[in-house]
């Protein structure tokens, strides 16, 4: 028998009862629905996770720490703490940084400053706000979206910052562009606990960032966060070829470089992390969050296979007297096995491809309602995000259940005696 003669007998023994097979699809949609859509709205704020991180690490860039393997303990268990350990917790000396930038490839290297600010002060004004300052060079700053502005053009630029869009709202300012030119100050205070002393810096706003998950970032220059950071730990030698820190950002001279920069740096014993490796962890959380979202929908459709079985048992038991004709004439156990299981996918490939129409329209109608409401205020971020593999991937899955639930009742069809099955009234 041709698989196609299977497909339409299968179908039209389905549409012999109408709402019992309509209610059993209907168990599969859910399931269906329940799985698409989550693993939907997994994909959609992956997509936006990742595209804020495609924001702050340049593909080019190898970030080196003097931690050893500070990038790859991934959890807080205990673990032991040798002297090899010990030796590399120290920050990078001079000959370390020498090193470093003699490693082939690397065309820049700069310290990743770290700036610890009290608060932020928009001009004519005593009200205080928290802050979050971020000194990185030009070549990373580029990445940023900016609403209006223009970001830090040069490495030597004094002065100058970007603030987030958050802060508009707080200095009370009518939009982005009124907030060109004007000065903001941000206070740093001392590292020491028992110094009181502080120091004002002041800015002029010369962009303005589109909407991030931080809304307190002030992005400044390389040379002021250098400054601000000697003050803040009292050092002036503090990000230089002396003392450049615990940790750098080396610049490749092409992204084909990356990973031969990575295993230079690693030779060295220091640990460095590319950022395709940031970003494989970022997905692998990513993956066990769809997992646990997809959980639900699985549920929902192993329940499905249940009234699938149940479904086909129902037939068999209405249409024994066929099953036996259909062996008197020559039908063998393989046959009618292959029958009854392919009514069962069939029942899974409509529950499938229905369920995903619909967790399809219900993520449109959620990107919909989130982008005129909660989500307003970020314009990239669609909250339910269908990869066309989604499509496919969820029919199969619901394809494949429904099969393997129509083994059993297939099974037993097979086994039926045709004289007995004659018989049967």
């Amino acid at each position: 028998m041709r698989f196609t003669d299977l497909l339409s007998m299968a179908f039209y023994n389905l549409w012999r009862r109408k709402l019992r097979t309509s209610l059993t699809v209907l168990a599969v949609v859910i399931g269906a629905t329940l799985v698409a859509l989550m693993v939907s709205i997994g994909s959609g704020l992956q997509s936006f996770i990742v595209g804020q991180f495609g924001e702050i690490v340049p593909q080019d860039a190898v970030i080196v720490s003097s931690i050893k393997d500070v990038f790859q303990r991934q959890d807080n268990s205990p673990h032991e703490i040798t002297s090899t350990n010990l030796t590399a917790s120290n920050p990078f000396t001079y000959d370390d940084f020498q090193k470093i930038r003699a490693i082939p490839g690397v065309v820049q290297v700069d310290y990743n400053v770290s700036v610890s600010a009290r608060y932020i002060q928009p001009q004519d004004s005593s009200k205080m706000y928290s802050v979050s300052v971020n000194a990185a060079p030009v070549y990373q700053a580029e990445l940023r979206k900016l609403v209006v502005g223009t970001d830090i053009t040069a490495d030597d630029v004094t002065g100058q910052c970007v603030l987030a869009y958050d802060y508009l709202k707080a200095f009370g300012w009518s939009d982005a562009e009124s907030a060109l030119g004007k000065q903001v100050s941000i206070t740093v205070g001392k590292l020491n606990p028992y110094s009181t002393a502080t120091q004002a810096y002041q800015f002029t706003v010369v962009g303005v960032l589109d909407k991030t998950m931080n809304g307190s970032d002030v992005f400044i220059s390389l040379p002021d966060g250098k400054e601000m950071a000697r003050f803040y730990q009292d050092n002036p030698l503090l990000y230089s070829e002396q003392q450049p820190g615990y940790a750098l950002y080396l610049r490749a001279e092409s992204i084909s470089q990356v990973d031969s920069i990575a295993q230079a740096v690693k030779d060295l014993n220091f640990s460095a992390i590319t950022p395709a490796e940031l970003l494989a962890q970022i997905n692998s959380v990513f993956s066990v969050i769809q997992i646990g979202l997809s959980a639900f929908g699985v549920i929902a459709l192993i329940v499905a296979a249940i009234g699938i079985i149940n479904t086909l048992l129902m037939a068999i038991h209405e249409r024994t007297r066929e099953i036996g004709i259909m062996k008197a004439v020559g039908a063998t156990r393989g046959t009618i096995r292959i029958v009854f299981t392919v009514e069962g996918g069939a029942l899974g490939f409509l529950g499938g491809i229905i369920g995903t129409l619909l967790a399809l329209g219900l993520g449109q109608l959620l990107n919909f309602i989130g982008s005129r409401t909660f989500l307003s205020d970020f314009p990239g971020f669609k909250m339910s995000v269908f990869p066309v593999w989604l499509v496919f991937g969820v029919t199969a899955l619901t394809t494949f259940i429904s099969l393997v639930a129509g083994l059993y009742p297939a099974n037993n069809a097979a086994k039926l005696d045709p004289v007995d099955a004659l018989r049967y009234e």
